[in-house]
């Protein structure tokens, strides 16, 4: 990235938000809020809004609670149906609020008297897949607001019921694509707006992990199949339609209640590439995709020999217009690459990894007697407790030096996707708009679930328009799911 003089070699532009990287920084200073001075809204006047959530596991704990902002969203009630869930909630509650407002935060035995209660304006959702659509249609029903985890449903009838809820019941519905909502995703899209990687022809995405180690008894440590504890033996998971208490801890691994590692993973990357390829073709916004051609794709099981659905290893390479592709690819048996995102254009290369870092490499002039390596650099450190986040940059074979602290740490870009969904509900407007909107949502959610069709049939699948409009029933959906809930909206 050039940077201008008066930003200095450390940082980058946001020219689409009319915002330089100094300018965020400085404001930061003395602006609590520094995601809301960045992506354009506000302090709320009034109250902060307040939510109620369903599911407390890990995402609901530590990126939807942990993460939230008390200034724009309060927390007054919750549900769950696992004891060990529910503790750990009330425990973050208390780390957020202090002992006594933690405390006060309502449990409700069932999501229908959470749903109830009048005083909550909000429902944020963290639930196993399959129930994202029911929960979210029937909070809209009954006159909340929406902020549902990523990816929006388990299959794409269920996300347009989702998306003809929102519409109809005249209520925000916000998903947490939360790269929507980084500096560091905001920053590549400039980048690329700017010409400096000159035309792009080809992105490579990856999510790559580890759950292959053997734990000393022998067992193989698989994150997405953890031990059930005791304290939750005892739940009658078939109450609430799961077929035992497996299923409901592990929902990840089963076609029945999750979508494998296209919708947990590659929906994050893939929804971030068609949104680099929107800024090459000048689209100066988040609510502007490129949609895909075609997908081909291939995965298996080829690691774990259990009773799991999902794939261990996949294998995507999306076609979009302009002769562009992406190729995605997600593995558990390796985790050196982590996972990020690699543009490559005809003048440079980007890369963004772990949403902490972003570089950009000029490719060699042949025209140069001296051939030079140059590499610019932006990260978003992570920041102890009480201390500033640090953007940084710099050329290759310098020292990276820090830019200006600010008092506030940003984050991957959960608190800010949290504030604005309070802003907009705070402050309604047309001018108001969530980042992450169903429509956008279904976007996302039509990539991924197709994407899954085409690794199971092994078949090269081109994309419909029909799919991508909330209003014709026409999906690549294989059969109605059993557990639909978008019947009657």
């Amino acid at each position: 990235m050039e940077l201008s003089k008066d930003q200095g070699t450390k940082g980058s532009g946001g020219k689409s938000l009319s915002v330089t990287r100094r300018d965020f920084v400085k404001a930061a200073a003395v602006v609590p809020a520094a995601g809301a001075f960045y992506f354009g809204y506000h302090a709320l006047q009034g109250s902060p809004v307040k939510a109620g959530i369903v599911g407390t596991g890990n995402e609901g704990c530590e990126a939807m609670i942990k993460q939230s902002p008390p200034e724009f969203l309060e927390y007054v009630a919750f549900h769950d149906i696992r004891p060990t869930q529910i503790a750990r909630a009330r425990r973050k509650f208390n780390e957020l609020y202090g002992p006594q407002q933690g405390e006060a935060v309502t449990f409700h035995e069932s999501w229908e008297s959470m749903l109830a209660d009048p005083n909550i304006e909000a429902i944020v959702i963290a639930t196993p897949l399959w129930t994202h659509a029911q929960f979210a249609i029937e909070a809209m029903k009954a006159g909340k607001h929406v902020m549902c985890e990523k990816l929006m449903a388990h299959n794409i009838t269920d996300a347009k019921a989702m998306v003809r809820a929102s519409e109809k019941y005249n209520k925000i519905l916000s998903v947490g694509h939360q790269r929507h909502y980084s500096t560091l995703y905001d920053d590549a899209m400039e980048t690329i707006r700017s010409g400096k990687l000159g035309d792009i022809r080809h992105i490579r995405a990856f999510w790559h992990r580890n759950n292959a180690q053997i734990n000393p008894d022998g067992t193989i440590r698989d994150s997405w199949r953890p031990e059930i504890p005791e304290a939750d033996q005892s739940v009658d998971a078939s109450k609430y339609g799961y077929k035992d208490i497996s299923e409901l801890v592990r929902w990840r691994l089963y076609d029945r209640t999750g979508g494998g590692l296209m919708a947990e993973l590659g929906s994050h990357q893939v929804d971030a590439c068609s949104l680099f390829l929107a800024a090459l073709a000048g689209a100066d916004g988040h609510h502007e995709h490129v949609r895909p051609l075609a997908v081909n794709g291939m995965g298996g099981k080829w690691f774990y020999e259990d009773d799991r659905d999902c794939d261990d290893h996949i294998h995507c390479l999306f076609e979009f217009p302009n002769g562009q592709t992406v190729a995605f690819t997600s593995i558990n048996t390796n985790a050196m690459a982590g996972y990020g995102e690699e543009v490559l254009g005809t003048r440079g290369s980007m890369t963004v990894m772990q949403e902490r870092e972003l570089a950009v490499f000029d490719e060699n002039d042949p025209l140069k007697k001296k051939r030079e390596a140059k590499k610019t650099e932006m990260t978003v450190d992570a920041a102890k407790p009480g201390e500033a986040t640090m953007y940084s940059a710099a050329s290759l074979g310098l020292p990276v030096e820090a830019a200006q602290k600010s008092t506030a740490k940003v984050s991957r870009g959960y608190k800010e996707e949290l504030e604005h969904f309070a802003f907009c509900i705070r402050h309604p407007d047309p001018a108001n708009q969530v980042r992450c909107d169903g429509l956008v949502a279904l976007h996302d959610a039509v990539i991924a679930l197709s994407a899954n069709q085409a690794i199971r049939s092994g078949k090269r699948l081109e994309f419909q328009d029909a799919w991508f409009d909330p209003s014709s029933p026409e999906t690549p959906d294989p059969k109605p799911n059993d557990m639909s809930l978008a019947s009657g909206v």
